[in-house]
C-alpha cells in the first residue's frame, strides 16, 4: 500500500520555522485587529510566488511554500474564536454550508471504502479545499464595506499589473522569460514540487511572474469578468478611461497567453453577464458574429489546407492560427487518445475509473489531480491498469470535473456541481436586489466568474490553481457577505 515517509530533516526545520514565525506574525496581527492585513497580503502574494521561489535558496522552499497556508489556518482559528466569543454562534449561515459539509462527509466516506493512507486522502482533500478557507474567514470577521473595496481596489491592481508584465514580456521577444520561469524540482520527503517544463518557445506565451500561460491566463479571465460589468456602470469621464486602460491591458495580455481555456472561460462568462443577467443583446450578437467568424475561418483552413485530418503543428512555435486549429484537428484528437492526453481521460475515466467506484470514487489523493502527481501515487492507476496522467508521465489527467468525479465518485461531483450552483444563485439573488453599485457589480462578476471557472475544469486542474481559488474563494466570500446583508436584513439574530 501507498505510504507517506517523514519529511527531510531540511524540510522538517523549514517547516517549524514557517509555523513559528507565522504564530508570531498572528499574534501581532490580532493585537492590533488588522486580520484584514493577511488576505490583503495573499492577494499579493499568490500571484508573485513562483518568482519569490524562483529566486530563493532550495533550503526555505518548504518555508515560503507553506507559511501562507499556515497563515490562513491560523487566521482561521483566532477568526473563529473571535466569532464564537461575539455571536455565541458555531459558524454563519450561508447557502454553501451543508453543501460544503456533504462533500467532506463524502470523502469520509471513500476514505472508509477504499481503505487507504490517511495522509493521502488529507493531501487529497486539502488540495481542493484549503482557499476555500478564504471565504469562511471573511464572514467570520465581518469587515466593514471600506475593507472590503481594499480588497477589490488590490485586486484590480494585481490583475493590471500583471496585464502590463505580460505585454512587455511579449515585447521583449522572451528575453524576460528566462527571470520569471520556475522549472526547477524540489523535493520535500515524498512530495515532489516544480519541474515543469517550458515547453513553448521563448517568447511564444506570456506567464509574467504566474510560472506558466494557463495560470495567468485564468487569473486574468477572471479579473476582467470582474471588470465587464462596470462597463455598464461607469459614464464618460477619467475614471471610465482608467478601467477601459485595464481592461484593454487585460483583454491583451489574455490573447497573448494562448491559453485556449481561459479564452472560453472569459467568453462564456461574459456572455453570462452581458445577455443572461443585463440583457444586453449585443453582446448576443457580438459573441455569435465571433463564433461563427471563428467558425468560418477554421472551415476554410480545414477545406484549402486540410488541418482537419493532417497533422496540425503541435511544435513549441505554435502560431495563433493553430492554437484555433488544434482544438477541433480530428488528427489532434486521435494523437490526444492515442499518446495519453485529454481525449484518452475523458473517455476512460467514466469507463473504467467511475465504474470501479461509482458512488463514492477512489478516494481523494488517488487519482487525477495534484496530489496524485506530487506524491508519485500511481496505485489507483497500477490497480486500474490505466497510465500514469497525461503522457503516462504527469500523474493527473488535465480535467479537474473528471478528477473529482473519479476520486469522490458521482456522490462527490453532484454535490461539487450543487456548490457552484449555490454560488451562482446566491450572486444572482444580490444583483437582483441590491441597488448598490459595487455590490450588483461584484455579484454580476462572480455569476460570470463561476461560469468561467466552470468551463476552465474541463481543461486542466484549475481548481487547484493557488492564485486563482484564492481570488475566486474571495470574491465569493464578498458575494455571500453581501448575500446574508440582504436576505437576513430584517433578522438581527442572523450573526
Amino acid at each position: 500500500m501507498f505510504s507517506i515517509t517523514p519529511f527531510l530533516d531540511g524540510s522538517a526545520f523549514t517547516l517549524a520555522l514557517a509555523g513559528t514565525v507565522a504564530f508570531l506574525f498572528l499574534l501581532a496581527i490580532f493585537s492590533l485587529r488588522k486580520t484584514e492585513y493577511i488576505i490583503y497580503g495573499l492577494l499579493v502574494w499568490f500571484p508573485l510566488e513562483t518568482l519569490i521561489l524562483r529566486v530563493s535558496s532550495a533550503e526555505y522552499y518548504a518555508f515560503i511554500k507553506y507559511f501562507p497556508e499556515i497563515l490562513i489556518y491560523g487566521t482561521l482559528l483566532i477568526s473563529w474564536r473571535k466569532y464564537r466569543l461575539r455571536t455565541g454562534r458555531w459558524f454563519p449561515t450561508t447557502p454553501i454550508n451543508k453543501l460544503l459539509l456533504l462533500f467532506v462527509s463524502t470523502a469520509i466516506i471513500s476514505l472508509l471504502l477504499n481503505f487507504y493512507n490517511p495522509a493521502v486522502w488529507f493531501l487529497g482533500i486539502r488540495q481542493i479545499l484549503r482557499f476555500v478557507l478564504i471565504f469562511i474567514i471573511f464572514l467570520f470577521e465581518d469587515y466593514e464595506e471600506k475593507v472590503v473595496k481594499n480588497f477589490l481596489k488590490i485586486g484590480i491592481y494585481v490583475i493590471v499589473g500583471e496585464s502590463a508584465l505580460a505585454i512587455i514580456q511579449a515585447v521583449s521577444g522572451g528575453f524576460l522569460d528566462k527571470y520569471l520561469f520556475f522549472s526547477e524540482s524540489i523535493s520535500l520527503g515524498p512530495l515532489e514540487y516544480g519541474g515543469v517544463q517550458q515547453n513553448w518557445a521563448r517568447g511564444q506565451r506570456v506567464f509574467a511572474t504566474l510560472g506558466r500561460y494557463d495560470r495567468l491566463g485564468s487569473l486574468l479571465a477572471i479579473g476582467l469578468l470582474m471588470l465587464f460589468p462596470w462597463f455598464y456602470v461607469l459614464k464618460k469621464g477619467e475614471q471610465r478611461e482608467k478601467w477601459f486602460i485595464a481592461f484593454i491591458l487585460g483583454l491583451v495580455a489574455l490573447v497573448l497567453t494562448y491559453s485556449r481555456a481561459s479564452w472560453l472561460a472569459f467568453f462564456g462568462g461574459m456572455f453570462t453577464i452581458g445577455y443572461f443577467l443585463l440583457k444586453d443583446r449585443r453582446v448576443f450578437r457580438i459573441v455569435t458574429a465571433g463564433a461563427a467568424a471563428i467558425l468560418l475561418y477554421l472551415i476554410f483552413l480545414t477545406v484549402t489546407q486540410g488541418f482537419g485530418s493532417g497533422t496540425v503543428d503541435s511544435t513549441a512555435r505554435q502560431s495563433l492560427r493553430d492554437r484555433f486549429v488544434e482544438a477541433v484537428s480530428v488528427y489532434s484528437w486521435q494523437q490526444s487518445y492515442e499518446g495519453y492526453g485529454r481525449f484518452f481521460f475523458i473517455i476512460n475515466t467514466p469507463l473504467i475509473v467511475v465504474s470501479h467506484n461509482p458512488l463514492f470514487g477512489v478516494g481523494p489523493g488517488n487519482y487525477g489531480g495534484g496530489v496524485a502527481a506530487a506524491l508519485d501515487n500511481r496505485t489507483v492507476y497500477n490497480r486500474l491498469h490505466l497510465p500514469f496522467g497525461i503522457q503516462n508521465t504527469y500523474g493527473q489527467i488535465d480535467n479537474n470535473w473528471l478528477s473529482i468525479w473519479g476520486e469522490f465518485g458521482t456522490i462527490g461531483l453532484v454535490i461539487w456541481i450543487m456548490i457552484f450552483v449555490e454560488i451562482f444563485r446566491s450572486a444572482y439573488f444580490v444583483q437582483s436586489v441590491s441597488e448598490d453599485t459595487v455590490q450588483k457589480t461584484v455579484a454580476q462578476g462572480l455569476c460570470g466568474s463561476v461560469v468561467g471557472l466552470a468551463i476552465l475544469g474541463f481543461f486542466g486542474p484549475y481548481f487547484e490553481f493557488r492564485a486563482l481559488m484564492v481570488y475566486f474563494w474571495l470574491l465569493v466570500g464578498i458575494a455571500l457577505y453581501y448575500f446574508r446583508g440582504h436576505k437576513f436584513s430584517w433578522n438581527f439574530l442572523r450573526d
